[in-house]
C-alpha cells in the first residue's frame, strides 16, 4: 500500500515551486502494482538531499515536449481538447504506460485555462464507471493534484469545482485480509490542496453549484387562484429549499477536505444571510456541522 506521506512530500514541493513555467513536473509514487522507477510512479529509490527528500522529476533536455513546443497563442481551446482526450483515457486504461514526457506535456497543459477546462470535462465524462484500478487510482490523484495546485495558482475555479465533485466519485476497492473491501475515494489523498483553504473557491464553487441546480430544476407550476404575492414567496420557498440542499452538500464536503469547524460555521452563516433561510434551516445546518465533526476523527 502507497505511503500516505509519499504523497504529502509531494504535495508540500508543489508549494515550494518559484517559478512554475521553468520547473520541472514532479513525480510521486504510485500504486503496489508499479514497481519500476523509470515508469515515472514506482517509490523513489534516489532523492535529491537538497529539497529535503523529495526528489525532482527532471525532463531531459533532449525531449522535446509537445506542449511546451507551443506558444502562447497556438496553445488554443481545440489544442487542450485534442490532447485531453488522448491523455485523460491513459489514466484509466493504461495508467502504467505513461512516460514522463506525456507528463510534461500534461503539466504544461494544465497551466493554461484550456487545458484545465478540458481535463476536468474529459474526466467527467467517465464518471459514470466511478470504480477504477488501483494504478488508475492514484495516477488520478497525482494528475488531479497538479490541475487543482494551477487551478488556484490561477483562481480559475470552474475546473475546480468539477474536479472537488469528482474527489468524491472515483473510488478503488481496498482489499483487508479477514474483510470485506472498503471504498477510497479520492478526496482522502487531496485534502492537502491550497484550493481548499481558499473562501473564494468556495463562494464561487457554491454560488456555481446553486445557479446550475436552479437551471435544471423548473419551478413548479402554481395554482392560477394565488395572487403574485403568494408566488413570488412560494418562489424564494423554492430557491430556500435549493440552497438548503446545497448548503449541507458543501458543508459535508468542507469537513470531508479538513477545513475547521469554525471555517464551515462561518462559510454556512453568511450563505444563509445572502440566501434569507430561515432559522429552522440554519440550526439545521449547524446541527448536522456539530454532529460530523463531533462523531469523527480529525483528518490527519
Amino acid at each position: 500500500m502507497l505511503s500516505y506521506s509519499c504523497f504529502e512530500n509531494y504535495v508540500e514541493y508543489l508549494r515550494r515551486i518559484f517559478d512554475r513555467r521553468h520547473s520541472s513536473i514532479l513525480d510521486i509514487p504510485c500504486s503496489s502494482e508499479s514497481t519500476s522507477d523509470q515508469d515515472g510512479y514506482g517509490p523513489s529509490t534516489s532523492l535529491d538531499s537538497n529539497m529535503d527528500g523529495r526528489r525532482m522529476w527532471q525532463r531531459s533536455g533532449s525531449v522535446q515536449s509537445w506542449a511546451s513546443s507551443l506558444s502562447a497563442d497556438s496553445q488554443s481551446e481545440e489544442a487542450a481538447a485534442d490532447f485531453m482526450k488522448a491523455f485523460v483515457p491513459l489514466l484509466f486504461d493504461a495508467p502504467n504506460s505513461i512516460d514522463q514526457e506525456q507528463k510534461a506535456n500534461f503539466g504544461q497543459m494544465v497551466l493554461t485555462e484550456s487545458g484545465r477546462i478540458w481535463f476536468s470535462r474529459v474526466v467527467n465524462a467517465r464518471r459514470a464507471r466511478a470504480c477504477v484500478t488501483e494504478a488508475s487510482f492514484y495516477s488520478l490523484a497525482q494528475h488531479f493534484a497538479v490541475a487543482l495546485f494551477e487551478c488556484h495558482e490561477a483562481d480559475d475555479f470552474a475546473p475546480a469545482k468539477s474536479l472537488m465533485n469528482m474527489c468524491f466519485t472515483f473510488y478503488h476497492e481496498v482489499e483487508v485480509p479477514g474483510l470485506e473491501p472498503y471504498r477510497e475515494y479520492l478526496y482522502t489523498h487531496l485534502r492537502v490542496q491550497p484550493i481548499w483553504t481558499s473562501m473564494r473557491f468556495w463562494t464561487a464553487a457554491f454560488f456555481d453549484a446553486v445557479q446550475c441546480e436552479r437551471a435544471s430544476r423548473p419551478v413548479p407550476p402554481r395554482p392560477k387562484s394565488l395572487d403574485q404575492e403568494s408566488i413570488a414567496a412560494e418562489d424564494r420557498k423554492f430557491q430556500a429549499n435549493i440552497v438548503f440542499g446545497q448548503l449541507g452538500t458543501f458543508t459535508c464536503n468542507m469537513h470531508a477536505f479538513g477545513l475547521s469547524r469554525a471555517l464551515c460555521m462561518e462559510f454556512l452563516r453568511k450563505q444563509c444571510i445572502i440566501a434569507n433561510l430561515t432559522k429552522e434551516q440554519e440550526k439545521m445546518l449547524r446541527d448536522n456541522i456539530d454532529r460530523m465533526f463531533d462523531e469523527t476523527e480529525p483528518w490527519r
